[in-house]
Order: structure tokens, then C-alpha cells, then sequence
């Protein structure tokens, strides 16, 4: 009688938008008798960062359950389990070949390929703590604090400091909003100039001002004051908020696997392949990812069917045929529910106004197509 064969870890480290892509993918790809597909996650929910701004900005209960997902029915047909628990340290096998995460809580849990999917790290209103009750109480304090405030100062016009002010607009009509930016025109240089000025002419029609080609040098001790700009300008507010870009979450991917893995960006350095350089049996996907282009929930949908492949090649012994060559630069901006803007880099460049913004994202964020990923 012949021993059956051992089942072997196949882990998703992360499970933002991009980890439960690559998890998703694997599920239906894995012969289940021989690999144990898990997805680990610091939280036993998603919160779907589009619609961040919204859930801070309304703190509305029943919004918000609607924008965090817990992990339990992620998997069809249980073809993969959730694992909670902070991850610390990867301690690789002296082969490379498979290795073992350990948790904060000193548990280990062996892999024989991993894909990590851990994310960034979002200043300001988007850093939401990891259990359901620190969120909801996370999510009314930053609703208290926008109501209570007069005048709300954001530094940094990039998309998240573009939407949270539509929200803000739309919940505030007569709320003073500034916003400060490093740069002559809204968003950056991705975008066409055609598109950048029509966005800044879409919130400066909601009474947002623009303070632009400038920087915050000295901020208060506190969230309310005297902010000091590069060009010797002193603006007064009764809240400061850093809406500027997210940092990768990598910085345990260093101390465990080595700092020659990161560039100066602390990005993860992959192969066409999104192979961790020099770590066959680890893959990466998502916001960590070294690679020029914005970070988007699309472009992290395209990674993961990269790496799904390339796993599946890996464990088979065979070549990694599947490349990641880059994804458009698409961006769909809110203002608000009933307005924004696009652009689609297609034929000549398509720029499209509110409407198409609200048909497609600004009302609803996606979240009946994420509901339905999410096995909800």
C-alpha cells in the first residue's frame, strides 16, 4: 500500500486587493490532495481602500459594513483557508526552496511557496487599525474630527487627497478646504496636462483651493495650527491632514530576507517573472512591487494572474513563461458621489467628465463587484 504524499503549504501573505487576487486565482488552479492554499492576514477583514474616504468622512455605520470584508467565505468550495496572525520574520531554507513565516505570537507556519502581498501603509485617515472594533471606533474619530473643523487643511492634491475632499464636500458645503501640493498642476506627471487641468478645475468648482508649486516644511506638534510652506507662507487650520502617497509595507521582507531586496524606495526588486530576485520560491505582487507605474487595485489584478501562473510552473518544475510588461495608466477619480473624472490612455488619450465617473466608480466604489469577490 503506498504512503499518501504529504501536502505542502502554499501561502498569500497579505490579503488587500492583490493578495486576495493571487489567492483567488490559486484556489482554482491547485490540485487541493497535494497543497494547502492559506491566506494570512494581520486583519480578519478587508477594508476596500476606495472607499476610505467616504467611511472617515460620513462615519456612517451602515456604510461601512458594507466597505470591510471579513475573510471567512473568501474561498469557494473551501479551496483555501484564512490564517490571522502579524507576520515578523520569513526564515528561508538554506536551499531556497520553500521556508517558514513566524508570527508575532511566536506560531510558525512552513510554506513551500510564498507570494507576498503585504501591501502600503496609509497616512492620516486611511491607517485603519486591524480588529472591526478599532475601526469603528478609528473611523468616528476621524468623522468627529472633520465635523468639528472649520477649516481643513490636506497636503497632498494626489488621488486621495483629491477624493477625501469631494467627500468632504459633499458632507460640508461650506466647510473652508485647502489643499497643498508640491507640484504646478493636481495629480502628477502619469497624467496628461490636458486631464490634470480639468481635474483642478472640477474641485476648484466645488470651492476646493488649490495652494500649488509649493511645500509643507514645519507642521505643528498637533493636528491643528500653523503649517509653514517652502515659499515663506504660513497657513492656519483648525485640521491638518497628510493625504500624500502610502510606503510599502516591507520593511519585515528586509530584516528577514536581507536589505539588497528593496530598492532605495523600499520596493521589492522582481523579475518580469514578479519573482523575488535571487528567492525562487517567493513571488510578489501588489503595492510592494518595484515597478514603474502607479499602484492600483488594476494593476495588482494583473500581477496576480502572473504569479498564479508563474506558481503554478514553479511547483511543477517547470520554466516561468508569464511576464508582467506593465498596465495602462487608467485612472478613474471621485469627486464625491455624483462627480469626477478619467482618463484612459487609449487612441489619442480619452479625458471623460463626471458622468462617466459617477456611472462607473463615483456612486457606487466598486463595491457590489468586491462584495461578490469576496463571497459575500
Amino acid at each position: 500500500m503506498s504512503t499518501p504524499t504529504p501536502t505542502k503549504n502554499v501561502v498569500v501573505l497579505g490579503g488587500g486587493g492583490a493578495g486576495v487576487a493571487v489567492a483567488l486565482a490559486l484556489s482554482k488552479k491547485l490540485n487541493h490532495t497535494r497543497y494547502n492554499l492559506i491566506l494570512v492576514d494581520m486583519r480578519p477583514h478587508m477594508v476596500w481602500l476606495p472607499a476610505g474616504a467616504r467611511m472617515v468622512v460620513t462615519h456612517d455605520e451602515a456604510f461601512t459594513d458594507t466597505a470591510v470584508f471579513p475573510y471567512d467565505k473568501v474561498f469557494p468550495l473551501g479551496r483555501g483557508t484564512f490564517k490571522l496572525g502579524k507576520v515578523v520574520t520569513i526564515n528561508e531554507a538554506e536551499d531556497q526552496r520553500g521556508g517558514e513565516l513566524e508570527f508575532e505570537n511566536g506560531e510558525t507556519l512552513g510554506y513551500e511557496v510564498l507570494a507576498v502581498c503585504a501591501g502600503s501603509h496609509w497616512p492620516g485617515p486611511l491607517n485603519f487599525p486591524s480588529s472591526r472594533d478599532q475601526l469603528d471606533r478609528f473611523v468616528g474619530e476621524w468623522g468627529t474630527k472633520f465635523k468639528e473643523a472649520k477649516d481643513i487643511l490636506l497636503v497632498g492634491a494626489g488621488a486621495v487627497g483629491l477624493e477625501l475632499s469631494g467627500e468632504l464636500r459633499d458632507r460640508y458645503p461650506t466647510k473652508q478646504i485647502t489643499i497643498v501640493h508640491s507640484q504646478t498642476l493636481v495629480l502628477n506627471q502619469t497624467y496628461p496636462v490636458k486631464f490634470r487641468e480639468m481635474v483642478g478645475k472640477l474641485f476648484e468648482a466645488r470651492n476646493i483651493e488649490f495652494v500649488l508649486n509649493d511645500v509643507v516644511e514645519t507642521f505643528p506638534n498637533s493636528d491643528s495650527g500653523e503649517v509653514g510652506l517652502k515659499s515663506g507662507r504660513k497657513l492656519q487650520a483648525d485640521l491638518i491632514v497628510r493625504t500624500s502617497g502610502p510606503r510599502p509595507n516591507t520593511e519585515f521582507l528586509a530584516s528577514s530576507l536581507g536589505e539588497d531586496i528593496l530598492n532605495e524606495e523600499k520596493f521589492v526588486h522582481v523579475s518580469p517573472q514578479l519573482q523575488v530576485v535571487n528567492h525562487p520560491s517567493v513571488f510578489a505582487a501588489g503595492d510592494i512591487v518595484e515597478w514603474e507605474e502607479e499602484k492600483q487595485f488594476g494593476k495588482a489584478a494583473g500581477q496576480a494572474v502572473i504569479v498564479a501562473d508563474n506558481i503554478m510552473s514553479y511547483l511543477a518544475g517547470k520554466p516561468l513563461k508569464k511576464r508582467y510588461t506593465g498596465w495602462p495608466e487608467i485612472i478613474i477619480l471621485t469627486n464625491g458621489k455624483s462627480s469626477g473624472a478619467a482618463y484612459l490612455p487609449m487612441l489619442w488619450g480619452l479625458v471623460l467628465g463626471p458622468l462617466f465617473a459617477r456611472m462607473i466608480k463615483s456612486k457606487s466604489l466598486f463595491l457590489g463587484s468586491v462584495r461578490s469577490r469576496m463571497g459575500r
